[in-house]
């Protein structure tokens, strides 16, 4: 019994799909988000490269990067 318990919460917790990283260019400004850092897409960003969750990218109303759609 005691190893059904344990095979049920492995089953439970590992095929629930991590929080998705994201990459946008700088704080303030940013339009686009990208999935890798090393995007095209990041030719012209001046400012730092900050990677976050892709729900909060779109929350603050960001789209997908051009290149990487």
């Amino acid at each position: 019994m005691k190893s059904l318990l344990v095979l049920f919460l492995f089953f439970s917790t590992s095929f629930h799909p991590s929080e998705t990283a994201v990459y946008i260019c700088g704080p303030k400004g940013a339009k686009k988000y990208h999935y890798t850092e090393n995007c095209r897409g990041f030719a012209g960003c001046r400012h730092e490269i900050i990677k976050t969750s892709l729900k909060q990218a779109q929350s603050l109303g960001l789209t997908l990067c051009g290149w990487e759609d």
